[in-house]
């Protein structure tokens, strides 16, 4: 005699699996098996130390800095470019980081939403900075600027001397200079 099998038990694992269908892997994308970042790529894509370049870098810090250190984190759009001083004594440093919408996945946040986010997140800590990119401010140790679909934030040490923060707002300057031209 043949089993019986519960139909309820069969929806359960039907639905998921209907439910799972849709929601696919962020990294999947339709027929052609790319990833969504890779389709994404396609489009121009601005690297940091392309914002700040080596040379840019030293003459901001006013000492050599060696070859910058590269990473990026695609699901958030987000591409870093490190400088370290080439005298290992010195406490310099620049990091640019670079969050643009055509190195996110579609459909998801905006460079905007997540700057706006973290400017709202340092309401009252933050110091708002005019003339620079859209929108930009000083806050934690870093100058985070809007202009367009992208943001950018720098970090060159401790934003209480003003040394440091005039080494953000050079920096900051020269990355929106260089970004007018790439785009």
């Amino acid at each position: 005699m043949p089993k019986k099998i519960n139909a309820r038990l069969l929806l359960v694992p039907a639905t998921a699996l209907f439910i799972l269908q849709g929601c696919g892997n962020p990294y999947q994308n339709g027929k052609n098996g790319k990833s969504a970042v890779q389709q994404t790529q396609k489009i121009t894509l601005i690297e940091p130390c392309h914002l700040v370049t080596q040379q840019d870098a030293e003459k901001i810090l006013g000492e050599p800095v060696k070859e910058a250190v590269r990473t990026e984190k695609p699901i958030v759009g987000l591409k870093l470019c490190m400088y370290n001083p080439v005298r290992e004594q010195s406490a310099s440093f620049l990091q640019i980081t670079l969050t643009q919408n055509s190195f996110m996945l579609p459909d998801g946040t905006t460079s905007a939403s997540i700057y706006n986010r973290i400017k709202k997140n340092f309401d009252g800590t933050r110091t708002d900075i005019s003339g620079l990119g859209d929108n930009a401010f000083i806050a934690t140790g870093k100058l985070y600027i809007l202009k367009d679909s992208y943001y950018i934030m720098i970090a060159a040490g401790n934003t209480n001397r003003e040394a440091t923060r005039t080494i953000l707002l050079e920096a900051g300057k020269t990355a929106l200079d260089n970004l007018a031209g790439l785009k």
